[in-house]
């Protein structure tokens, strides 16, 4: 899931990360706001649940996650997690309705392993809602600069465009919607703002687009 190199860093800095949300809390209201617009109802996983920020939110029952301090985080959260990593995760085919991987994708070794096994552990039908920064927002751009100047997490971070996720879904038999939810219009700060639904082409601009994907 997340990279093996990085996980001694979220296990050393996992309230570090999980304080960005309280530093943040309007952005972070704005995200959570718009997963809960695109999140499905039926039994479903978060990959890279990390401290369970979001699965706790918007009601996400289980979450997969490697780095244990995160876990446990998730765990006071409410969220029942599994240890491991999204490449070769410890789940049944077929298993779930639903699948979300919220920014996690920025992090992974392997994102085309990890998605392929997510396409495995849904169900015919199932759909998986990847959440990602853009990497050609100001969101995006903003990261990575910091990512250059030795941020702990960003540095290890590779951010992605709309269309590659498009495409990495596609390629592995996903329907991708047309449409995406999508937030944080406005650039860089902390604020409040209401997601959109918008062309999945229009989504590249934003700071915090949501993708639906179907099995």
């Amino acid at each position: 899931m997340i990279s093996t190199s990085s996980i001694p860093i979220f296990n050393r800095y996992a309230r570090d990360y999980d304080g960005w949300y309280v530093k943040h809390a309007d952005t972070a209201e704005s995200e959570v706001k718009a997963v809960s617009m695109i999140v499905p109802r039926g039994l479903g996983i978060e990959i890279g649940v990390g401290s369970g920020f979001f699965a706790g939110r918007v009601g996400i029952p289980i979450g997969l996650e490697p780095a244990l301090a995160m876990a446990e985080l998730a765990r006071d959260r409410g969220v029942d997690v599994v240890v491991g990593v999204g490449e070769s995760m410890p789940l049944r085919n077929s298993s779930f309705d639903y699948a979300v991987i919220i920014v996690t994708i920025c992090f992974l070794d392997d994102p085309r392993k990890t998605l392929t096994e997510v396409h495995r552990i849904l169900k015919p039908g199932g759909k998986l809602i990847t959440c990602i920064v853009p990497r050609n927002s100001e969101h995006g751009r903003h990261y990575m600069e910091l990512g250059r100047r030795g941020h702990r997490f960003y540095s290890v971070a590779h951010f992605y465009t709309i269309g590659e996720v498009k495409d990495v879904l596609e390629s592995l038999g996903f329907t991708v919607s047309d449409k995406a939810v999508a937030v944080l219009s406005r650039g860089v700060g902390d604020y409040y703002e209401e997601p959109q639904v918008v062309d999945l082409g229009r989504a590249e601009g934003f700071g915090f687009a949501c993708i639906e994907a179907i099995r």
